[in-house]
């Protein structure tokens, strides 16, 4: 799924990205992505074909060097079907 990733690094310097999801779950995705993010950092998210966009904490990051390096593990800040999938309760 296409996505805008955007946000403030720690320095308070804002950054923009499209990227892609590889993976959704009920609380959160899995993106690629060439920024630097941390642990804890908040990021919105917004698919490209759609107006609305959510926070999301990022909760794991692949190691550099490895095969996850790029991969960033979100979990939304407040739970909703941005993403486009409804999970049963």
């Amino acid at each position: 799924m296409a996505v805008t990733v955007s946000g403030k690094y720690p320095s308070g310097k804002p950054f923009t990205e499209d990227t892609y999801v590889l993976s959704i779950s009920k609380y959160g995705a899995k993106l690629l992505t060439r920024l630097p993010l941390k642990l804890g950092s908040e990021i919105r998210v917004q698919p490209r074909r759609r107006a609305e966009a959510a926070l999301f904490r990022v909760v794991w990051t692949g190691q550099e060097g490895t095969p996850r390096a790029g991969e960033v593990g979100i979990e939304y800040v407040t739970v909703s079907n941005l993403l486009g999938v409804v999970f049963p309760e």
